[in-house]
Order: structure tokens, then C-alpha cells, then sequence
């Protein structure tokens, strides 16, 4: 570089600088975390070898207390806590006994109590608080002192301390310092009542005394628990089998609901597909009407089919034919002949098969030497599907039938616009007969009410959460008493296991115990239910169809009325 050009050097600017204390604070950041699982690391390893240790050390010396670095802590805090219980309960016995003999207390060393109506005793000092604290809750809620008013207003906007459950109140309680009150005595001549612990005498124990009585009790409660889960297991058996009945019981009843409810669903919908039925009947009727009166008044006007242009041009025209000639004189054919109704069989007769869909059959010779012609199948095939011959069966003669009923429709419809424009060309308004819908309305799900109107969507809408409150109820109240019942028979059944009930041999199944009469009944009116749960085929789950009205009427018995009453639907 020559003397004349200016040498240029790189200053670190401030993003150099921020830069590098990004990366500071980064590589610091890091390993601070890293210290931190470090430390996490090694106190979850100094954790295993704390257990592990304790768990060899009780091997060694056969001592099931785990080891607890606080043990001497713990160890006086539960002396201090049980010495703490024996003075207070002492205390209590000896102002029971005042209450009796001295109530001012001087004679056995303790304070002035009081025998409130209930029979506890409380000291007088302890009641005069309680009454006090009550006086001033009631000047704060009754008190129309300005300095009162203000000052619970500001007590009221405070935030109020976090309570304390009382677990933690009696844990704070035993872990603040403890100076032991005075000793009560009892005075010459008065003793403590027989049967109770003398818990005076209990008073100066030492530490090593108190340890023991802490042992002692530790291993009584021990052995209560202990008992209490052999008593729980020596049971177990007939508890078990007890439950199984009280199950059992609960199936069955909902099996036999189940029977009743599957026939109410098939009579329901049998009776929905006879309303459908009807109501479809109805609607092709009223529409047939309505088209005759709408050709009458245009008759009266002077349009007919016969006389309208236009109607000539009109063609029933077959959807899906491909261009077939098709015969519309077949279609008379498909009436039913006047007779009695035949019933409809399964079996398909030869005899009565339409002649171009049987066929002969063809045999062959090995021998072909000697064969004609005439023995072979000869296929006579057209030109295209024109010349294949039309097969009029049922479905063919239907579409048919359509296409007619189409075509008739489209010239009455030319028929009727004709006669609205003649009326509307002299200033007449066309009457409604002349406007009315060509086709059948059928309206599917509406109700007809007793006015003979039809059920609107907001009738349906409230209809059906009636219906559904009361099934709910229903409900409720059958698995009320279903449950009442397996409770029932489950609690018999323990109670005949373990001696205390006399079986009823008469009555008892090969279990050892019976169904109540009512669901008995209800079971026998299902032939599905009749047999055991055990030994009941696949496919036996409901009743027949011919059963459902004795199954309604056993339904009725088992809800605890008599024969004949109207029970809650199931359904």
C-alpha cells in the first residue's frame, strides 16, 4: 500500500460488543443448567444409596423401621406430643371431678369451672371469651357507630389470610414451644371414678416411659389393623358370591327390560309402516280429487283434453329404454283379474312361468358323425337391441304405468294453464282449484291431532321432551327398584352363607337361593329369560312377537301393581 492512501482498522462497534455479551450470557447460561443436573444427579444417586443401605441395614438386624435421617427429631416430637396429651386429658379429669365437688377449683389446683346445660364442663375463663366474642359480633352486625362502620368496611376490603386445614392447625400446634401448666392435685377423700385411666398419675413420666407407651400403642394399633384384614379376607368367598347374585339379579331384570322394550320398538314400528301406508293412500285419494275438480271447472270454462291444442303432442316417454319400441297396449295386461287375493308363496312354480323365460335343454352325442343340424344351438343375433324382444313383466309394465301417468298429468297441467290465461285475459283471478299441486302430498311424520289438524314442528318438538322426561323417570324409578332388589338378594345370600339365615329348601335353585316371586314372574313371561343365564343359547336374547302382550302384562306385576294397571313405559 502507498504512503498516500489512509490505512482503515477495524473498531469493534456496539453489535460487536452486544454480540459478544450475547454469547456470554449464553455460555453462562449453559452451565448453569449443567450445574443444575449435576446437583439433581447426584442427590437422586445419594437417594439410592440412602435406600439401598437402609435396606441391607434392616436385613442385618432384622429391624422393619425404614431409615429416616430425621429420627431423632421425630422421635422427640412424639414424646412431647404424647406428653403434651396426658396433661391435657389430666386436666380435663380433674375439672370434671371439680365441676362435682369445688367449682371454684382452688382445691384441685386449677381454675373456676363451669357445668354448661349440655354437661360439658369449660373453664369460666374460656366462657367469658366465647361470650365476649359473640357481644362483639353482634355490635359489628347491628352497631351504627361511625368508627365501627368504617372499620369493618376496611376489615371487609383486606384480603382475607389463606385458612388452614386442620391437619395443618394440630401440625403448627405441636410443633410450637410447649410450657407444661401446673399440676393439678386431688384434694383427701376424692378419687378418680372406676374404669377410667388414672391420667394424674401418668404426670412425671420420663422420657423412656413415654417412648414405651408410644411403642405400645404403635403395636396395639398394629394389631387392630391386622385383625380388621383378617376379618376382610375370612369373608372374601361368600362376599364374592353374594356380589355374583346381586349381578345376576341386575341382568336379569335388565334382560327381561330389554325383551319388553325390543317388542315395543317392533309394534311401534309396525304401526309406523301401517301410518305410512294410510297416509300415502290418503294423499294419492285427496290428490285424485283435486285433479277432478280442476278438470271439472275447466270443463265448465270449455277446456278439455280433447279440445286443448297441443295435448296431441304430449307422448308418454320411458326413462331408460334406449331407444326400444315399447307397446303401451301391454300395460292393460298388469291389471289383477277380479277374484280372491292368492297369498303369496316361496316356491317358485315351473307351471306358472311366462313362456319366453323357459328354455329346453339341448343334448349332444359323443358321436358326431350321424348328427343333424337342427341338434345344435343356433344364435339368431340382430342387427342391434331394436330387434331383441321385450320382456313385459312387472317392472317393465310399471315404468309404463308411470310414463302414462306422466304424460296424463303434463295434458291436464296444459288443460289448466290454458284456463288461467283465458281468466286472466277477461280480468278474472283464477280460482285456487285451478292452482292446486299435481302430484300426491304426502306429509310423513306429522301427527294428526283430535281437531284434525296436523302436528306442527314446535308440538313435535315439545311432544318429545315430554316423552323423554318421562321416560327418564320412568327410568329412574325401575333401576331404583331393580337395584333395591339385587341389593336385597345379594345381602340374603351372604346372610345364608354364613349361617345366619335358614334356606328354604322348597324354593331354593340349585345356587342355594331363589328369585323374589315378582321377578320371577317377569322372567317366566319371557321364554328367552325362563332358563338359566348359563345354559341360554346365542340368539335367545328377546321375546317373540306372539309373547308381547304377556310380557306388557308381567312388566306391570313386577313394578308391584296389580295385573291389568298402566306401568311406566320402558321404552
Amino acid at each position: 500500500m502507498s504512503n498516500n492512501q489512509e490505512e482503515w482498522v477495524a473498531v469493534p462497534g456496539p453489535q460487536d460488543a452486544k454480540g459478544k455479551d450475547l454469547e456470554r450470557k449464553k455460555r453462562l447460561h449453559e452451565y448453569r443448567v449443567a450445574a443444575r443436573r449435576e446437583k439433581r444427579l447426584r442427590k437422586s444417586d445419594e437417594k439410592k444409596q440412602r435406600k439401598l443401605n437402609a435396606t441391607i441395614l434392616r436385613r442385618m438386624t432384622r429391624n422393619p423401621d425404614k431409615y429416616n435421617k430425621n429420627a431423632e427429631r421425630n422421635r422427640l416430637r412424639d414424646i412431647q406430643g404424647e406428653r403434651r396429651r396426658i396433661h391435657d386429658a389430666a386436666i380435663k379429669q380433674v375439672q370434671q371431678l371439680a365441676a362435682l365437688h369445688d367449682p371454684s377449683g382452688a382445691s384441685f389446683n386449677v381454675g373456676a369451672v363451669v357445668r354448661q346445660a349440655d354437661g360439658s364442663v369449660v373453664t369460666a375463663e374460656s366462657l367469658r371469651k366465647r361470650q365476649e366474642r359473640e357481644a362483639a359480633q353482634a355490635d359489628v352486625g347491628h352497631g351504627t357507630d361511625l368508627n365501627t362502620i368504617v372499620q369493618s368496611e376496611n376489615v371487609d376490603t383486606q384480603p382475607k389470610p389463606k385458612k388452614l386445614s386442620k391437619a395443618q392447625q394440630r401440625r403448627q400446634a405441636a410443633l410450637r414451644p410447649y410450657s407444661p401448666p401446673p399440676k393439678p392435685q386431688l384434694p383427701e377423700g376424692i378419687a378418680v371414678p372406676d374404669g377410667e385411666e388414672n391420667w394424674l398419675a401418668l404426670w412425671d413420666l420420663p422420657d423412656e416411659e413415654i417412648e414405651r407407651r408410644i411403642l405400645r400403642a404403635k403395636r396395639r394399633k398394629a394389631a387392630e389393623r391386622r385383625a380388621l384384614r383378617l376379618k376382610q379376607q375370612s369373608g372374601r368367598m361368600e362376599r364374592r358370591e353374594a356380589r355374583d347374585e346381586k349381578r345376576k339379579v341386575y341382568r336379569d331384570i335388565k334382560m327381561i327390560w330389554k325383551s319388553i322394550r325390543e317388542e315395543q320398538v317392533r309394534e311401534r314400528t309396525k304401526l309406523q309402516a301401517v301410518e305410512e301406508e294410510e297416509s300415502k293412500k290418503i294423499a294419492v285419494e285427496v290428490n285424485d280429487v283435486e285433479r277432478r275438480v280442476a278438470l271439472g271447472l275447466c270443463a265448465t270454462l270449455g277446456f278439455t283434453i280433447a279440445n286443448t291444442s297441443g295435448t296431441e303432442d304430449i307422448k308418454p316417454k320411458v326413462l331408460g329404454m334406449r331407444g326400444r319400441e315399447v307397446d303401451f297396449n301391454a300395460v292393460q295386461a298388469s291389471h289383477p283379474p277380479n277374484g280372491p287375493v292368492q297369498k303369496k308363496r316361496k316356491r317358485v312354480d315351473l307351471g306358472e312361468v311366462a313362456d319366453e323365460a323357459q328354455g329346453s335343454l339341448v343334448t349332444t352325442r359323443h358321436d358326431r358323425q350321424g348328427t343333424d343340424d337342427d341338434e345344435f344351438i343356433k344364435l339368431n343375433v340382430g342387427q342391434g337391441q331394436d330387434h331383441e324382444a321385450l320382456s313385459y313383466n312387472h317392472k317393465l309394465r310399471r315404468k309404463l304405468r308411470r310414463a302414462l301417468d306422466r304424460a296424463q298429468v303434463q295434458k291436464e297441467m296444459l288443460v289448466r294453464q290454458r284456463a288461467i290465461d283465458y281468466l286472466k285475459s277477461n280480468g278474472m283471478d283464477p280460482p285456487a282449484e285451478l292452482t292446486t299441486n299435481t302430484k300426491p302430498n304426502n306429509i310423513r311424520g306429522s301427527r294428526i291431532l283430535e281437531n284434525g289438524a296436523t302436528e306442527t314442528a314446535k308440538q313435535e318438538r315439545v311432544r318429545a321432551r315430554v316423552e323423554l322426561a318421562e321416560f327418564n323417570q320412568a327410568s329412574r324409578v325401575l333401576r331404583k327398584q331393580a337395584k333395591q332388589c339385587a341389593i336385597e338378594t345379594g345381602l340374603r345370600k351372604h346372610a345364608a352363607l354364613t349361617g345366619r339365615l335358614p334356606l328354604d329348601k322348597k324354593s331354593a335353585n340349585a345356587d342355594g337361593f331363589s328369585l323374589p316371586a315378582h321377578i320371577a314372574a317377569a322372567a317366566a313371561a319371557v321364554p328367552a329369560l325362563a332358563a338359566p343365564a348359563d345354559n341360554r343359547r346365542d340368539g335367545e336374547g328377546a321375546a317373540s312377537g306372539r309373547d308381547s302382550e304377556q310380557s306388557s302384562t308381567e312388566s306391570n306385576d313386577y313394578l308391584g301393581r296389580p295385573t291389568g294397571s298402566t306401568s311406566p313405559s320402558v321404552d
